[in-house]
């Protein structure tokens, strides 16, 4: 497996979104590479924090990949090439684990990657660009992801994107006893995470969400004293009314400009815009309006740095326990390379005895690694033995 990388560790915001591609640019790219015999398959992993392409193929597979996203992104080269990051095989695959157990997150041990690596798997998936090995190696690191949830304090530490925003919403509208939210973008996944955790933060805040549906099936919460649903077309007239603004869409388009947002402004008092959206949504010129600040994910970001070190003293027992996971995701590959490429010699195999093949890896491999086959062959006897008796 092959890894391009452009991630927030390279770029900000604005450099960075240059490189991300929509749904549609998505299954533009896909239709480009089926026509390259030298690619397998290929997973698009585009988040707020980073633009990665997975691929497997023959060697010429990074190469391939990098001139197909630079043609639909011209322009961009000497940016391009100054700031990906290139990973393959084992480290392609540590890479992947460390993404999806949060180690490389802005936000040290999240799980929003997890679900969007999850999309980002069906979606390929689905468009039938998925091979055998991607499959193996990714239901392998979602496999993983969910041990690391479950056995370690990483994940379970409150420092995500969605506690993060809801922390500096509430910390800015600290003075207020109602805080009011306009909340652009709330039937997105990341606009329920967020959605949630001020409701559950806050038990007086009042969250005006928009939808471009008008009916109201398929949302995450129905209107209720906290929660108003209004539709996307009536965002403006809300702006007065709101503390904080936040969009967090994945539309190509500004959600709210400078020229139209001074129009609705009425009454005197400070308001936050959070542009959490990639590409960002939310004219900059809105932060040169009287009592409006404006920020985006460079902001969520920085507060994240101040919250990893929380996390760090777990991150290194999961780095090992990674390792260990990668190392078993190589011999998997492998075998099932050996047993799919070298079938005489698996036929062959199967004639040998368990002490003819014993011998002859004692004299090819070193003392210790021959002591812990002699321990998996004792190991497997007793076990053996344990189910004969039950």
């Amino acid at each position: 497996m092959y890894c391009i990388s452009i991630n927030y560790k390279q770029l900000k915001t604005e450099s960075r979104e240059a490189f991300s591609m929509q749904e549609k640019e998505q299954e533009a790219f896909f239709s480009r590479i089926q026509k390259e015999v030298s690619i397998d398959g290929v997973i698009l992993l585009m988040t707020c924090n980073r633009c990665e392409i997975y691929a497997a193929g023959s060697k010429d597979t990074m190469s391939v990949i990098e001139r197909i996203w630079l043609a639909q992104k011209p322009g961009k080269e000497e940016l391009f090439y100054e700031h990906i990051m290139r990973y393959e095989k084992e480290n392609a695959i540590r890479h992947l684990y460390r993404v999806i157990c949060g180690l490389d997150s802005a936000v040290l041990g999240e799980v929003e990657i997890i679900h969007q690596i999850k999309a980002a798997y069906l979606f390929s998936k689905a468009h039938d660009m998925l091979d055998p090995t991607l499959h193996i190696i990714f239901q392998g690191a979602l496999h993983l992801a969910k041990e690391i949830a479950s056995q370690y304090q990483l994940t379970k530490l409150p420092v995500s994107v969605g506690t993060l925003t809801t922390g500096a919403v509430l910390s800015f509208c600290q003075e207020k006893k109602e805080p009011h939210i306009l909340l652009v973008g709330a039937r997105g996944e990341m606009g329920n995470i967020i959605m949630k955790d001020i409701v559950d933060a806050c038990q007086t805040v009042q969250i005006v969400a928009t939808t471009r549906k008008h009916h109201r099936q398929g949302l995450a919460f129905a209107d209720t004293k906290q929660i108003r649903w209004v539709h996307y077309e009536e965002r403006y007239d809300y702006v007065d009314w709101a503390d904080v603004v936040i969009s967090v869409t994945n539309s190509p388009h500004y959600t709210f400009v400078a020229s139209k947002v001074q129009k609705y402004l009425k009454e005197s008092k400070m308001r936050l815009f959070l542009d959490l959206a990639v590409p960002r949504d939310i004219e900059e010129e809105i932060g040169t309006l009287s009592d409006c600040v404006i920020e985006n994910m460079d902001y969520i970001e920085s507060l994240a740095k101040h919250n990893n070190q929380k996390k760090l003293s777990e991150a290194k027992k999961v780095e090992l326990y990674i390792q260990e996971k990668t190392d078993e995701m190589e011999k998997t590959l492998l075998m099932r390379d050996f047993y799919a490429k070298k079938k005489e010699q698996t036929v062959w195999l199967q004639d040998k005895s368990a002490s003819w093949l014993l011998y002859r890896l004692k004299d090819h491999v070193d003392h210790n690694c021959f002591a812990q086959i002699l321990d998996v062959i004792g190991t497997a006897q007793e076990q053996s033995t344990e189910r004969k008796e039950l």
